[in-house]
């Protein structure tokens, strides 16, 4: 486990099925089967890792996949989003920590599996609307600007992130904005 600010933060399966070495037909398949350490950010109070990506959409499926090139499909995501790209990862926040508003041009598909957040997003009145989301819901963002805030036992959510051309209203793009 990994510990940060006396917080303890368990690793993530995660499981990646390829085909064997001498699959000519599609019918023998494999798994690598292993643990993903989460990388402490925002003082050690949230942790995030990238479990996969893909360069483009749609994109190709190796034949074989290595330990490799699961490390190298990690390591090639300069951020959130991988432009053109996909990017799956795994968040874990400390209880009650605030995540700032931030948005991305992606669509992102956010899996609660423990612990519950709050999905913050700005009302336009200078205010802001808060929702529950609990284990087993799902959150969607579409490029809006939003901020998250763990519930009383904390929260771990599954991300995919899909590139997206950024959000564009009466010609005017709406810019990525970074953690605030």
């Amino acid at each position: 486990m990994n510990q940060t600010n006396n917080r303890q933060v368990a690793p993530f399966r995660r499981i990646v099925t390829t085909h064997n070495q001498d699959d000519t037909d599609g019918s023998s398949v494999t798994l690598h089967d292993d643990q993903v350490p989460l990388r402490p950010v925002l003082e050690g109070n949230a942790h995030i890792s990238a479990l996969y990506s893909s360069s483009d959409v749609p994109t190709h499926n190796p034949h074989i996949i290595s330990a490799e090139h699961i490390t190298q499909a990690m390591a090639n995501v300069p951020g959130v989003v991988y432009p053109g790209g996909t990017n799956g990862q795994i968040t874990d926040v400390a209880p009650n920590f605030r995540i700032g508003f931030h948005r991305t041009s992606s669509i992102d598909y956010n899996v609660l599996i423990a612990g519950s957040a709050y999905i913050i997003v700005p009302d336009g009145k200078g205010g802001e609307t808060k929702t529950l989301v609990k284990a087993g819901e799902l959150v969607v963002q579409t490029g809006t600007i939003h901020a998250w805030q763990a519930g009383p036992e904390g929260a771990r959510w599954v991300t995919v992130v899909v590139a997206a051309l950024p959000v564009e209203k009466d010609g005017r793009k709406f810019e990525d904005v970074d953690f605030q």
